[in-house]
């Protein structure tokens, strides 16, 4: 009797806009004037975990989901610092400092300090541009701008579900 193969495609694309966004303010404060500026509601929710060289590394994850317009917002930071030592300095005081080197979640846009994730089945509901003049419009915003999907290369680290 021969054996059969059953193989199972469960993955499951989902139609998403990604915002990058370049700023220096902590997860929480960005949150907090996106939830202000927007209209959002973005809350902290478990972090994204990333497993690289046997280490792993929690990034802070933001979400909210609008149920009158059916869209889910992720806000996520796009830099952490790694456990693997770069150097080690002395400082003023003689004391040594260890520095860690500096990963990105995306790499392909390794400058930009943030993410907004907008998922919904249908794009084009979604005001793009509205969003992006008001979050440029924050005050610790330097720029913000959509990001060609398909030139990214770990697809799979944005999915947070």
């Amino acid at each position: 009797m021969s054996k059969g193969k059953l193989v199972l495609d469960t993955f499951i694309e989902t139609n998403f806009e990604l915002l990058a966004i370049h700023c220096s303010l902590e997860p929480y404060r960005m949150a907090y004037f996106m939830n202000k500026q927007l209209g959002l509601k973005l809350q902290r929710i478990q972090d994204v975990e990333i497993f690289t060289n046997n280490v792993q590394i929690e990034i802070p994850l933001y979400h909210y989901f609008d149920a009158l317009r059916e869209t889910d917002f992720f806000l996520v930071a796009n830099k952490y610092k790694s456990q693997s030592k770069v150097s080690s300095k002395i400082d003023l005081f003689g004391e040594t400092r260890d520095q860690f080197k500096e990963e990105a979640l995306i790499n392909e846009h390794r400058s930009a300090d943030y993410f907004l994730k907008i998922e919904d089945d249908v794009i084009e509901s979604i005001p793009l541009k509205k969003f992006l003049s008001e979050i440029n419009q924050l005050k610790h915003v330097v720029a913000t701008y959509k990001v060609d999907l398909d030139i990214l290369k770990h697809k799979d680290r944005l999915t947070f579900r």
